[in-house]
């Protein structure tokens, strides 16, 4: 029982540290997201979106994914694909050492048509 008590107070630091909320947050809403992210070949990631959802690239751009162990930032190339029938869309990251990583993948593909976002206002209706 001894043992048991003491391995559970050992683990109290653990536990706190674990629960804590990050310190970056600004507002109530802010959010802090750590997930996992499929990866594999980049040929084998956008053979999946191409072949079984059938997308095509539309745009893709520079960007960073932070690792969640040590938050280190890992640049790629981000791809949007959309299958623009369907409405299907898969966000892959192709990182220059050959791996792909599938960021986000969603439904309900379509051009943004409202407003301008003005800053100012402090709201936004999506």
């Amino acid at each position: 029982m001894k043992l048991l008590l003491a391995g559970a107070i050992a683990l109290l630091p653990v536990i706190s540290v674990a629960q804590e909320k990050p310190k970056a947050l600004k507002s109530p809403t802010a959010k802090t997201f750590y997930g996992t992210q499929a990866c594999d070949n980049v040929i084998t990631m956008t053979d999946l979106v191409v072949e079984k959802y059938r997308e095509q690239p539309l745009f893709k751009a520079m960007g960073l994914q932070f690792s969640a162990q040590d938050g280190k930032a890992y640049a790629g190339s981000m791809m949007m694909f959309v299958n623009q029938d369907t409405g299907s869309w898969s966000l892959i990251t192709l990182y220059p050492d050959g791996t792909g990583c599938m960021v986000a993948t969603g439904r309900e593909f379509e051009p943004y048509s409202g407003p301008k976002i003005n800053p100012s206002k402090k709201e936004y209706t999506p």
